[in-house]
């Protein structure tokens, strides 16, 4: 196997713990990564403002990707690095088919503005990050903002059912994921975190076979399946756990930090 010199890892479930924290064993394999030349990029579905605030914390440099691979920044200043959204038109148009297609469905857009939710959203999630209420979406789309991720709800319908739903109504258009078990994601056409791999193959001058990725749900997939090396925490979704190659311990097991001591041994 060729030596890996760019490691991809998710957040929630994955690199974090089930309290959404860092332990002490993940922080020490981090700062061992980067003693050794291993650079460690978090690739994360949370909208940039978010996993910002994390990188920050934690003093993790390098680019930072948001939002299901939508946007890239720098872990520290926050600059943009690339942004891949929806237009104005088109996000008008997908919100008026999936609220004429699903009746009672909840939306959400996240920008790299700030996230609004529709009234009745943070009663399906309480725990739902910082966001301004709005009664309809629609409201919302602005052209000089753009959308980098629609998130969808519904208070009858399970997460598998509705991601169905809405991939049926969308077909190969769009994008269509989830990153939690309460809510689906919708992002532009050829937005997803494998892209997002290749794409920082190529910035950082990494050749894909020297890539690994870690993760835990659907919406890690692509990215498992661009990687040299796919991994998956013990706690992961059946299908992540069938597309990777290395089984670790789990997220509240410092799974990450196992990988990391692997790839540097």
């Amino acid at each position: 196997m060729d030596r890996v010199e760019l490691l991809c890892t998710d957040l929630d479930g994955t690199l974090l713990d089930s309290r959404g924290q860092l332990s002490p064993g993940s922080l020490a394999a981090l700062a061992d990564a980067r003693q050794a030349g291993l650079a460690v990029v978090c690739v994360t579905g949370r909208p940039v403002r978010d996993a910002l605030g994390f990188t920050r914390r934690h003093g993790l440099t390098g680019p930072l990707v948001c939002s299901n691979g939508a946007v890239t920044v720098d872990a520290q200043s926050g600059a943009l690095l690339l942004c891949r959204g929806f237009g104005a038109a088109e996000c008008t148009e997908v919100v008026r088919a999936l609220q004429t297609a699903v009746p009672g469905l909840v939306l959400g857009l996240e920008s790299i503005g700030g996230l609004v939710l529709e009234e009745g959203f943070e009663r399906l999630v309480p725990d739902c990050w910082p966001h301004r209420p709005v009664r309809t979406v629609r409201t919302a789309i602005r052209p000089d903002d753009p959308v980098v991720k629609i998130l969808a709800i519904h208070a009858d319908l399970t997460t598998g059912a509705l991601e169905q739903q809405v991939a049926d109504l969308v077909g190969d258009r769009l994008e269509v994921t989830r990153s939690t078990g309460r809510f689906v994601e919708l992002s532009a056409r050829g937005v997803d975190k494998g892209r997002a791999l290749h794409w920082l193959g190529r910035h950082l001058s990494v050749a894909t076979a020297r890539t690994a990725a870690v993760g835990d749900m659907p919406n890690d997939l692509p990215m498992l399946r661009a990687a040299g090396l796919a991994a998956a925490v013990a706690n992961a979704d059946p299908r992540v756990r069938q597309a990777a190659r290395i089984m670790l311990p789990s997220n509240d097991h410092d799974g990450v930090a196992d990988l990391i001591h692997q790839l540097l041994d």
